[in-house]
């Protein structure tokens, strides 16, 4: 290809070979990305026979052919008989606007929702493969983090995404997370805006598609605010900034929609460049993220429930526990059918988020059993509060002894489920036990210094 470019910078500067109107100051006549080929030319005949010599001049000499059934050629402003001579002497076929390339839609007019209906097909397709599987609340977490959102955001750097094709991702997001599936078929148990906030103000990291979207088009507003030395800012400032001021300038309506777009975000991110110095710096499309999200609290459980000892599943149900958004039955008489209220582990009371917790005689001795356990003496209430203000030499045995709190609240929270549904009693003996080994279990999983071998949890 570097051969190909040579040839083509030879030829196009020639007398006879016009560039296109946009093009002809930067003399850009080409671009090249692997080995696929973008070529810009005024609409005549001698400019198209000048670039089909430099063809046969390459082909001649690398014996490399072009195949024209995969070449298009597109057309504004020019007449059908100049298309059909055009069409005849170069062999290609005429291509029509938007046009995929790297599955992106390219397309000169307003992104409308039928250009993105492939990414929407695309989240649909991978979450149908994986709705026969039963995962987790923590296991689904991660496909949406590690997969589902890198295919928003591979579209999202590109271009702004319209909002109606943004929204109707995230309602795929949201309806997989809670039911498993992309159409709705659950009540959410926390709003989205909750989840899309970092684990250590009380979320899950969840990539809010909006918000993401304008960050990374953010890249490109400061860019333009520095002058970037980028072909793309040098062709945007001659084509429509002319030297202006990127901060005051206003496009005309005659602009791009793309470029409208841009400045659109641009207003949205001017009190930032202010306030961050990102003219002065360097902009992050994480620290662009961070600003637009605005100031958030800190929640203090966090470190307990986010405990890299801990189980993945522990910590989903514990996060849940943390935000008292578990459906328990003064919840799901709020949003269902009138049900019996009385806990089922214990049926003597009525069922809340306190009493399963710290209250049932279930739960009070699965606690009386860690006490032992551990030989610490926990608090009959707030235990996570508890937990952040507990002071231990050895951050191993803290680590370790937020794992076991989390697992207890995980299986009181699953005994009670099996209790309610399949009507399956587990004892509090029964149910330490399994507390211990998943959480020995995550111990021995990793890889400790000696010392640490027989630690004193177990």
């Amino acid at each position: 290809m570097k051969y190909l470019s040579r040839i083509l910078r030879v030829v196009t500067e020639q007398l006879e070979f016009n560039y296109h109107s946009l093009c002809r100051t930067l003399k850009l006549s080409h671009l090249c990305f692997a080995d696929d080929l973008l070529m810009f030319y005024r609409r005549d005949r001698v400019s198209i026979k000048v670039l089909l010599k430099a063809f046969a001049t390459f082909s001649s000499v690398s014996r490399l052919e072009m195949n024209c059934d995969k070449s298009e050629i597109y057309f504004n402003g020019i007449q059908q008989g100049e298309i059909d001579y055009i069409l005849s002497i170069s062999g290609f076929k005429e291509g029509n606007f938007p046009f995929k390339y790297l599955v992106i839609p390219i397309s000169y007019k307003r992104m409308v929702i039928g250009d993105c209906t492939r990414l929407v097909e695309k989240v649909v397709s991978k979450l149908r493969g994986w709705g026969a599987k039963k995962l987790s609340y923590s296991g689904r977490l991660v496909l949406i983090q590690a997969v589902l959102s890198q295919l928003h955001v591979y579209w999202a750097r590109i271009f702004v995404i319209p909002v109606t094709v943004l929204d109707r991702v995230t309602a795929i997001y949201r309806n997989y997370l809670w039911s498993s599936s992309d159409q709705y078929g659950k009540v959410p148990s926390v709003a989205w805006d909750a989840l899309c906030t970092e684990k250590k103000f009380g979320g899950l990291g969840i990539v809010n598609c909006r918000l993401w979207n304008q960050a990374l088009i953010g890249k490109y507003t400061w860019w333009l605010s520095c002058k970037s030395d980028h072909l793309w800012i040098k062709w945007v400032d001659y084509v429509y900034m002319k030297g202006r001021n990127w901060q005051d300038y206003v496009p005309s309506l005659q602009s791009s929609w793309t470029l409208r777009k841009i400045c659109a975000v641009k207003d949205i991110f001017k009190p930032g460049y202010n306030l961050n110095q990102w003219c002065d710096g360097k902009y992050t499309v994480a620290a662009g993220y961070r600003w637009l999200q605005g100031s958030q609290t800190k929640a203090q459980w966090a470190p307990v429930v986010w405990n890299r000892l801990n189980v993945p599943k522990h910590s989903f149900i514990a996060w849940l526990f943390a935000k008292e958004r578990l459906l328990t039955k003064d919840r799901l008489r709020a949003f269902g059918p009138p049900i019996d209220g009385v806990c089922d582990l214990c049926a003597m009371h009525t069922e809340d988020h306190h009493h399963l917790f710290y209250q049932c005689a279930f739960s009070i001795r699965c606690w009386d059993i860690l006490r032992q356990w551990l030989s610490v003496s926990l608090p009959t209430q707030d235990i996570l509060q508890w937990c952040v203000k507990w002071r231990c030499r050895s951050l191993l045995k803290k680590h370790l002894f937020f794992a076991a709190v989390v697992a207890v609240l995980y299986n009181i929270w699953r005994v009670r489920n099996l209790c309610r549904v399949d009507m399956i009693v587990h004892s509090p003996i029964q149910v330490m036990k399994e507390v211990k080994t998943s959480v020995q279990a995550r111990f021995q999983s990793r890889t400790w210094p000696s010392k640490y071998q027989s630690t004193w949890i177990f």
